[in-house]
C-alpha cells in the first residue's frame, strides 16, 4: 500500500484546524456555559442550605416559642385553678362564718325570746299568786281587817325620821286610809296608837279604799306609813319578780 504523503499532510492541517476551530468557538463556550451553570447550582445549593438551615432554625425557634407558649399556659391554668380553689375556699369558709353567726344570732334571738317569755310567765305566776293571795285574804273577817294593824301603823310612825315625825304631829294634810268604815272602838283605838307615838292627839280625815284588802295606812304631806295587806302583797311581788329577775 502506498501513502500519499500530501494527502495525509492535507488531512493532518484540517484536523488541526478542526480542533482548533472546536476548542476555540464550541469547547470554550460550551465549558464557559457548563462552569456558569455549575457555579449557579453550587449558588443555588447554597442558597438551598442557606434556606433549609433557615427554616431548621425558624421551626426551631416556633418549637421552642410553641413550648413556652405550652408552659405559660400551663403555668396560667395552674395559677388559675390555684386562684379558684383558692376563692372557692375563701367563699366556703365566708359562708360557714355567715352560717355560724347567723346561727349564733338565731340562737341568742331565741334565747332572748326565750327568757322574755319566762319573764313575762313569770311575771304573770307571781301576778296570779299574789292576786289569789288577795282574794284568799279578802275572805277575812271583817274583824280581823283593822285592829290587828294598828299597832304596826304606829311603829312605822315611830321609826320615821324625826323631821318626818314632825310633820306627822303637826298634823297637817294627815290622811288615815282604811279598807271599810271605822267602827267607834276602831276609830279610838287609832286615835290612842297615834297619839302615843306622836305625842299628843292629832285629827285625820278617814278614806275607804278597798283595795287595802285588810290593814291601815296613814299619809302627811311629806310621808307615807303602809300597814296593810296591799303594801305587803305588793311588796311580795316586787320581791319574787326581783329575785327571777336576779336569776
Amino acid at each position: 500500500m502506498k501513502i500519499d504523503w500530501s494527502t495525509l499532510l492535507l488531512q493532518t492541517v484540517n484536523v488541526l484546524v478542526l480542533v482548533w476551530l472546536l476548542g476555540r468557538f464550541l469547547f470554550r463556550p460550551v465549558a464557559r456555559i457548563i462552569a456558569e451553570r455549575q457555579a449557579q447550582a453550587v449558588s443555588m445549593l447554597h442558597d438551598a442550605d442557606a434556606a433549609r438551615l433557615a427554616a431548621q432554625k425558624e421551626q426551631a425557634a416556633m418549637t421552642a416559642e410553641r413550648a413556652e407558649l405550652a408552659a405559660h399556659r400551663a403555668d396560667a391554668m395552674a395559677q388559675a385553678s390555684d386562684d379558684a380553689s383558692k376563692q372557692r375556699a375563701a367563699l366556703v369558709a365566708a359562708a360557714q362564718e355567715d352560717a355560724a353567726r347567723l346561727r349564733e344570732q338565731a340562737a341568742a334571738e331565741i334565747g332572748q325570746e326565750r327568757e322574755a317569755y319566762d319573764e313575762a310567765a313569770s311575771v304573770r305566776a307571781v301576778h296570779l299568786a299574789v292576786d289569789i293571795a288577795g282574794k284568799l285574804l279578802d275572805r277575812m273577817p271583817d274583824v280581823l281587817r283593822v285592829l290587828p294593824f294598828v299597832d304596826g301603823l304606829a311603829e312605822g310612825v315611830r321609826k320615821l325620821s324625826p323631821a318626818a315625825r314632825e310633820d306627822m304631829s303637826a298634823g297637817a294634810a294627815l290622811q288615815l286610809i282604811v279598807p271599810r268604815a271605822l267602827t267607834g272602838d276602831e276609830q279610838a283605838a287609832c286615835a290612842t296608837a297615834l297619839a302615843a307615838v306622836l305625842g299628843h292627839k292629832i285629827a285625820v280625815r278617814t278614806q275607804i279604799d278597798p283595795a287595802l284588802i285588810a290593814g291601815l295606812e296613814l299619809t302627811g304631806k311629806h310621808a307615807v306609813v303602809r300597814n296593810s295587806w296591799r303594801d305587803q302583797l305588793e311588796q311580795v311581788r316586787t320581791g319574787l319578780q326581783g329575785n327571777d329577775g336576779h336569776a
